[in-house]
């Protein structure tokens, strides 16, 4: 149990009442866990200013905002602080900068989120199927596994297990994905230089065992016939042998000046969301797939980029706005449908590591996985679920990898930070809910026996 962060409440000695404004599946799950932990509950689903003051009333001691939108859910949090300052609040942001800020703003408030609570849950059976979760660390070169412990004990931190690419690695990236382009545009402008260097390069050789002249000399005429500078002056005098090399040499070098050209501006006027090569290229090897880019998705990317994992996202809606996020990152973004098993061919998915499918739908994510599942029976494939049954009825019927109920461990971890446990992250084992707190410590999250919430 981490110190209370809310100044007058005795941890243990009351019975906590809370206020939970919030609509949805994540907010349906954290007032569930809050009544099995003891905890009585007002529930205010889609409140105006008007209503939360009327709610925060002398009877609530602590004030839980949970929001999609963090917009929302940053009104709802400055309305609770003008009503009643200092009170102590717990607010789910995803953004990182607004996140800080509202923290260092607001008296006595906690911010967390969804995808930051689930993303090691779902990052630690991508790596490794033998483990739970992921322990990040004060550095990325710091993190750990979690697996389950011997015997009666439970999950314990273990040594990381996966492998990174190392520098010739990253370099035999570069090439590939130099060699294979992924899109369209990376492929004509990348096709359209080779085949340009190659003209250059055939005219030069010829040019100089044809006509006995140095290198340099043969490179300096071979390339100002080839930017259409001037004619060679060794082809003049030449037969006609030489003369018809000389003109498919200009006729090729024409063609592929004109791919070069028009790769070029495709890439530098479309909306680019893969790199030729870098950090930004599709990964062709030993990487993982994360199908659905929401907060979620995003924030696995991240964490798997941070650890020195290849990553590339897979999202169906060209407009969606974490999008513009990965593209800051340089996170490798492929817009189509995951399930598809021509997508799932064009990102290598038989050398892939791991398939993440963490859509917000749950048939569709079970689609994913099936699919990939054809295509690589031995993937390591996690699975984001929700409240819906579907998951579990197809995982009765067959393995398709690890499930994770996001809402169902985002609600615990919220539940329990409310109720003073120390919450960073959290995951499931052999149904007890564990938690990880900003030391590592990691704690099962314990509900007092037979006690139901009641109202306030």
């Amino acid at each position: 149990m981490r110190p209370a962060w809310r100044p007058g409440l005795a941890q243990g000695t009351e019975t906590p009442r809370v206020l939970l404004i919030g609509a949805g599946h994540l907010a349906d799950a954290t007032a569930r866990a809050l009544s099995a932990a003891g905890a009585a509950v007002k529930r205010s689903e889609e409140p105006t200013d008007r209503e939360i003051r009327d709610a925060l009333d002398d009877r609530v001691d602590r004030v839980v905002v949970i929001s999609r939108l963090d917009h929302v859910a940053l009104r709802r949090a400055l309305v609770v602080a003008h009503v009643r300052p200092g009170l102590a609040t717990l607010v789910t942001i995803f953004d990182r900068h607004v996140a800080a800020e509202l923290q260092d703003t607001m008296v006595n408030v906690r911010v967390l989120s969804m995808a930051q609570i689930v993303a090691p849950a779902l990052a630690g059976p991508c790596l490794d199927p033998a483990l739970l979760s992921l322990l990040r660390g004060p550095t990325d070169a710091d993190a750990h596994g979690v697996s389950t412990g011997v015997g009666e004990e439970g999950p314990r931190r273990v040594p990381r297990t996966w492998t990174t690419p190392g520098p010739a690695q990253k370099v035999a990236a570069n090439v590939e994905a130099l060699l294979r382009p992924f899109d369209s545009s990376a492929r004509i402008l990348v096709y359209g230089l080779f085949g340009f260097l190659a003209v250059l390069a055939l005219e030069t050789v010829v040019t100089v065992f044809a006509k006995g002249v140095p290198v340099v000399d043969a490179l300096y005429v071979a390339a100002k016939v080839t930017v259409t500078v001037g004619p060679s002056p060794f082809a003049d005098g030449s037969g006609a042998g030489f003369k018809l090399f000389s003109t498919a040499a200009m006729l090729l070098a024409l063609g592929f000046t004109a791919v070069l050209t028009a790769g070029l501006v495709n890439r530098l006027l479309d909306p680019r969301l893969t790199g030729a090569f870098g950090r930004s290229a599709v990964p062709r090897r030993d990487h993982v797939v994360v199908v659905g880019l929401g907060q979620v998705g995003q924030r696995l990317c991240e964490l798997l980029r941070d650890l020195g994992v290849p990553v590339v996202a897979v999202e169906r809606d060209p407009d969606a706005k974490n999008i513009a996020r990965a593209k800051d990152r340089r996170l490798p973004v492929v817009i189509g449908d995951g399930s598809d098993h021509r997508t799932l061919r064009r990102l290598s998915i038989r050398t892939a590591r791991a398939l993440a499918a963490v859509t917000s739908d749950d048939v569709e994510n079970i689609a994913v996985a099936v699919a990939a599942r054809r295509l690589h029976s031995g993937l390591h494939i996690a699975l984001r679920a929700g409240d819906g049954d579907a998951t579990s009825e197809v995982q009765s019927l067959f393995h398709i990898g690890v499930v994770r109920d996001v809402y169902r461990i985002a609600g615990s971890a919220l539940a329990a930070d409310v109720v003073g446990y120390d919450v960073r992250e959290a995951f499931p084992h052999q149904g007890t809910m564990y938690l990880v707190g900003e030391s590592d410590e990691i704690e099962p999250f314990v509900l007092p026996p037979k006690t139901t919430g009641v109202a306030i």
